[in-house]
């Protein structure tokens, strides 16, 4: 099993109208950068559960379960997406 949990205690929520971003990274961008290698177009059964409580300020913990990410994105390239 391929598992992907991204949490952090304290973060930035921006909520603009063209999305939502954390640490001025976009939800999408986020979860699509430290996902396994997926095929593209194809649909993958999931089980999701996010869940948002207003707070603070803290880096975020990307913990993949059953693979690895196979870089790290710098803080630079996190702040420009």
């Amino acid at each position: 099993m391929k598992k992907l949990n991204i949490k952090s205690e304290n973060c930035l929520l921006e909520v603009n109208d063209y999305g939502a971003s954390i640490n001025g990274i976009d939800l999408g961008k986020l979860v699509r950068n430290n996902l396994p290698k997926l095929k593209n177009y194809k649909d993958y059964p999931v089980k999701l559960n996010l869940s948002i409580e207003l707070l603070g300020n803290e880096e975020l913990e990307i913990d993949p379960t059953g693979y690895e990410i196979p870089y790290e994105m710098p803080k630079e390239a996190e702040e420009n997406e």
